[in-house]
């Protein structure tokens, strides 16, 4: 893979790569710098060291950008130059029907996601979409799974309405927000297929021709801020894309992989029978496989820990949707791939009483030179009845330079542990990981906590150098802050 593959591959696995407040080009004047790497992230989002290097130093040195706004872009309220209609006449081009579903304009799509009827609710939506990757300046912030930083794209009605980049004449080209009324979509994970590969011609080519499965309301939403979680709910996230340029795209599991290791996720089990598994024969909207310990990141109503894989897989509710013929109310479910036994089933929608905490983890080593080694901090935690609803890496970014590191933490931070409220033991250790296998723990230090329902809790494991690991407050600022 070279350093453009790397780049692209970046900014579609949708991963949060936090960067350093004095990130800038090296000079030989620069002298001892702060020194970060990538600890541990979403899918795939452990990409190869030297490609987020160069990913960072290309987001981190650009002046800023004006990015746009819109539906299911939740980072700024929806941005629209007309009143949604229900009467938007479909292109003749595209189906009627998709996976059981009647297929909707962007507009009516629209419409629905304003007045809340996507929150768990899967719809159909054809449009025609394009996808600029900008250069953006460093976030100096956590940025959550929802939102959209350094984003350009848009779904539209129109072929022209979501062309955002024409050639100017001179070997360049320029680009603008979308105007009017559109989509943001988010391509995620679990998403049976990835936009980007039927886009052609690059930034000025022309828009693809898509029929997306989505929802809103996701649960992911909880992984965001306080602050940022209504906006994260407004997020139209895609479940499948079922049209492309004039075809049917099959159902198909995504290759996944290991979010520690980012080894490929090697399933015994096919899709179908995942699938079958769950009793819903053609209603499945999306399956894939995931390691059971990553997947609270994919839905975090699910607290799981260990190596062994799970398929999660949505599909269409049976019978018609309260919200309107348009949308269908989906369900997600686990299955175990080495048995084949359904685990559990839950409507996608969260239920109105679901108030859980964050959980935010970090910790500082001191006497430990930053990004040299290939140790790194780990977390456990166990409810109170013992059962162990995570282990694993520190989340995030280690920052840090000589004799301290820093891992997660303020803008560095991974996404947070969703928890329901309740007395829990944390403990956390350090370790070297090297080819997917941690070594002997070492150092190890624990604490109790007690969470109530929406509280945002960030614990700091504290290394001193030669000492006791303690836990103590963490240090301001913080994204449970």
């Amino acid at each position: 893979m070279n350093d453009e593959e790397r780049i692209r591959a970046y900014m579609h696995g949708r991963s949060d790569v936090p960067l350093p407040d004095d990130l800038r080009w090296p000079t030989a004047a620069s002298g001892s710098r702060r020194r970060w790497s990538i600890s541990s992230a979403r899918p795939w989002g452990r990409l190869a060291v030297a490609g987020l290097v160069l990913i960072v130093v290309l987001v981190g040195v650009f002046s800023s950008l004006q990015l746009p706004t819109g539906p299911g872009h939740p980072t700024t309220p929806p941005a629209s130059g007309s009143t949604p209609s229900t009467s938007q006449p479909l292109d003749a081009s595209f189906p009627s029907k998709v996976a059981g579903l009647p297929v909707i304009s962007v507009t009516h799509a629209v419409e629905l996601l304003r007045a809340g009827k996507l929150d768990g609710e899967a719809v159909a939506v054809a449009g025609y979409y394009q996808e600029v990757d900008p250069s953006c300046p460093a976030p100096m912030a956590y940025i959550g799974p929802l939102e959209g930083y350094c984003r350009f794209d848009a779904f539209t009605d129109t072929r022209a309405g979501a062309q955002l980049c024409q050639a100017d004449g001179s070997n360049g080209m320029s680009c603008h927000e979308p105007t009017g009324t559109y989509l943001s979509p988010f391509f995620m994970t679990e998403t049976s297929g990835n936009a980007w590969t039927w886009l052609t011609g690059g930034a000025t080519g022309e828009p693809a021709a898509l029929v997306l499965i989505g929802h809103a309301g996701d649960a992911r939403q909880w992984q965001c801020t306080a602050s940022t979680q209504g906006e994260c709910a407004n997020a139209f996230v895609v479940d499948r894309i079922a049209w492309a340029v004039g075809q049917d795209v099959p159902l198909a599991a995504p290759q996944t992989g290991d979010q520690q290791s980012g080894k490929p996720i090697t399933p015994r089990m096919t899709l179908a029978q995942a699938a079958a598994a769950t009793g819903s024969g053609d209603n499945v909207v999306t399956a894939a496989p995931f390691r059971a310990g990553d997947i609270a990141t994919i839905d975090p109503r699910w607290n799981l820990a260990g190596d062994n894989i799970l398929w999660l897989v949505r599909s269409l509710a049976q019978g018609a949707s309260s919200q309107g013929d348009e949308t269908r109310a989906e369900t997600v479910s686990l299955v175990d791939d080495a048995t084949g036994k359904l685990i559990d089933t839950r409507p996608l929608k969260l239920a109105g009483d679901y108030q859980p905490a964050r959980l935010w983890q970090m910790a500082i080593v001191h006497g430990l030179d930053c990004c040299a080694t290939n140790d790194f901090a780990f977390y456990s935690v166990q409810s109170s009845d013992g059962t162990k609803v995570h282990e694993g890496m520190v989340s995030g970014s280690r920052s840090g330079g000589n004799g301290s590191t820093t891992f997660g933490g303020s803008y560095g931070s991974g996404p947070p542990l969703v928890l329901p409220a309740g007395r829990y033991s944390i403990t956390s250790w350090l370790a070297t990981y090297d080819g997917g296998a941690m070594g002997t723990p070492r150092d190890e230090c624990s604490t109790q906590v007690t969470l109530r329902p929406l509280d945002n809790v960030t614990l700091d494991a504290d290394y001193p150098a030669g000492q006791t690991c303690t836990f103590r407050p963490a240090p301001s600022p913080s994204p449970g802050s």
